[in-house]
């Protein structure tokens, strides 16, 4: 991007009118639009907006994945540590790893914890003393102060630390009772803890209207509310959990409990000094990468994020400019609070987002962890195009924004960056579309 300077340019007359009839037929206003489009190992073709910032929603992580692996490498791998320490003390060291959930293991989230107790107890360790969580390498700050308030108990805005597991999040499912009138059936995983449930939740005939509210509490760990129709078959939800180093914590003494390892001490969080390390666990910065992108796992952008820095969410924005600047990025004006794109003080432009993705273009490590079609947030569009499509999707209250690589029908690869920021994200989408679709045919 450094050395383009771009304000409107026409592509070839084939592909450069059907491009500027799309942009026309979308209904898309220019104000708020960011758009470039390009082939794939030359300057961008047609650009609108190309220097004005805008909020990228999710193409933030796009800049994230590219920062990371700059910075930490394709062969990095978080690594949670298992230590033994004086008094008999067993100290987890935390690293960022979002992975330690049922994802890698058949969607059983008691497994991977089950796992390591089990290797503990096989390195003879049958008595423990405290169990201390040692996650200095983040700070205390698990939720950014811009991410949106009434929606911390969302999955999207689980709270990120050092130590986290499984998804920082109780996975919820609602069953009717028996009859109507009675209280709903409510069941949690990871099933290794009993959470307090306020279950308020009342089972209703088929005739009623059918509402479930999941919450946190304030009194208990999580609240059901509502009505549930008899006939129905149960539905299912997440929610966040206050504190993401504790649930871990508590979490990894019932899987020790479990596997017959007696905690006799506190759990409590600290620094576990002279301890020696006698297990570690790895996951490689690929299969990380994968999930952030493909299904958009904001909490595993923020623990990318904050790892590529200082371990805070300034350190990891510094980290990410300094990255993009040294890949060739010109970094004046971006605004990098956090990485998954949650917060709305992100600012890019067009041009830093289609910057970077041309930057990384030939790397699979990249490109192939991107969505193609019929793969996490492109599971339902774009259909017939397979893996010629991989882009990464966007969206937040007034945004929506697509960027990745598209190869036409002829063997032309087109890199693409569309920022919408306007009332109408409906109009956006249908952009979004009609674009990927000219070049499709390109």
């Amino acid at each position: 991007m450094a050395a383009w300077a771009l304000g409107l340019v026409c592509l070839l007359p084939d592909v450069g009118d059907e491009l500027h009839r799309a942009l026309d037929r979308s209904g898309v206003s220019r104000e708020g639009l960011g758009l470039a489009v390009g082939r794939a190992g030359e300057a961008p073709l047609l650009a609108v907006g190309w220097n004005e910032p805008r909020i990228p929603a999710s193409n933030q992580k796009v800049l994230t994945a590219a920062a990371g692996l700059h910075l930490l490498g394709r062969d990095f791998a978080f690594e949670t540590r298992i230590a033994k320490g004086p008094g008999g003390q067993l100290v987890v060291v935390g690293d960022g790893d979002p992975n330690l959930s049922g994802r890698w293991f058949d969607g059983d989230a008691t497994r991977v914890l089950r796992l390591m107790a089990a290797d503990v107890k096989a390195k003879g360790v049958a008595r423990v003393g405290n169990l201390v969580l040692d996650v200095s390498r983040f700070d205390a700050e698990t939720v950014h102060p811009d991410w949106p308030a009434d929606q911390l108990d969302r999955w999207y805005c689980a709270p990120v630390a050092a130590l986290v597991y499984n998804d920082s999040c109780w996975d919820v499912t609602v069953r009717p009772g028996g009859r109507a009138g009675a209280p709903a059936v409510v069941t949690v995983e990871p099933s290794l803890l009993r959470p307090a449930i306020d279950n308020r939740c009342e089972t209703v005939g088929s005739g009623d209207r059918h509402v479930v509210h999941l919450a946190r509490a304030e009194d208990a760990d999580l609240a059901v509310h509502g009505r549930i129709v008899l006939t129905s078959s149960g539905i299912t939800g997440n929610l966040t959990v206050r504190d993401p180093v504790l649930f871990f914590g508590r979490s990894f003494q019932a899987a020790l409990e479990a596997e017959g390892v007696v905690v006799e001490g506190a759990l409590r969080v600290g620094r576990g000094g002279g301890a020696t390390d006698f297990l570690a666990y790895r996951t490689g910065l690929d299969k990380t990468l994968r999930v952030m992108l493909t299904n958009s796992q904001n909490l595993y952008a923020e623990c990318v994020f904050k790892r590529m820095g200082d371990g805070t969410f300034a350190g990891g924005g510094a980290a990410m400019k300094r990255a993009l600047a040294t890949m060739g990025v010109a970094v004046d004006g971006l605004v990098a609070s956090d990485g998954s794109g949650l917060a709305r003080s992100n600012g890019m432009s067009a041009g830093q987002v289609y910057a970077t993705v041309h930057a990384r273009r030939e790397q699979p490590a990249f490109d192939q962890t991107l969505a193609a079609v019929g793969q996490g947030t492109l599971r339902r569009r774009y259909h017939g195009l397979g893996e010629r499509l991989r882009a990464k999707t966007g969206y937040i209250s007034g945004v929506s924004t697509l960027s990745g690589y598209v190869t036409g029908k002829s063997g032309t690869r087109y890199v693409f960056t569309i920022l919408a920021n306007g009332k109408s994200t409906a109009h956006a989408r249908r952009l979004q579309d009609l674009i990927v679709g000219v070049l499709d045919k390109g």
